[in-house]
């Protein structure tokens, strides 16, 4: 279950930038902008946790966390299906998971940042060319696939922190 939502959100999240690049040509700005979205992924994790927004969940349950955390991979609604097969299922089952449970997280946090500045890129450069259509569309993706799910990632980060006193 947890695949075939991951697989939704991926589809859906990435139509607009994909029908954008179809139309437009793959460019040497393809290129520049995909190399900078790369530069996440190279980053020291030292220099990523300055990202975080907050130390405090209450700030990320703010911008409705709570709510979107029930419809992705991992998230309320899929780990209730996942349950009804397995009554023993949790994402983390012992206390030696949460370390890697966080890794996980921060790995899931870094590929969103990469997305969310190849889809910034991609919505500016739309804009400036006069696609106002797929330059919404691109924002609105890059808000609910990638601004979303970095907030989501932050929000498990603090919460397995505090649970678990792991850093």
């Amino acid at each position: 279950m947890n695949q075939l939502i991951n697989f939704f959100w991926t589809i859906l999240g990435f139509a607009a930038v994909v029908a954008y690049w179809v139309s437009a040509g793959l460019s040497a700005l393809f290129y520049l902008f995909l190399i900078a979205s790369i530069i996440p992924a190279i980053l020291p994790q030292k220099v990523a946790d300055h990202l975080q927004l907050s130390s405090n969940t209450k700030f990320y349950e703010r911008f409705g966390i709570r709510f979107i955390r029930k419809f992705v991979q991992h998230g309320d609604f899929a780990n209730r299906l996942e349950r009804r097969n397995d009554p023993q299922y949790r994402v983390m089952r012992q206390s030696a998971i949460p370390a890697s449970y966080l890794k996980t997280v921060m790995m899931y946090e870094r590929y969103h940042l990469m997305c969310f500045i190849f889809f910034l890129l991609t919505s500016v450069i739309a804009v400036i060319k006069g696609y106002y259509l797929q330059f919404l569309l691109i924002t609105i993706s890059n808000i609910f696939y990638n601004f979303y799910p970095m907030l989501l990632q932050q929000y498990n980060r603090v919460r397995i922190l505090k649970i678990n006193r792991v850093k």
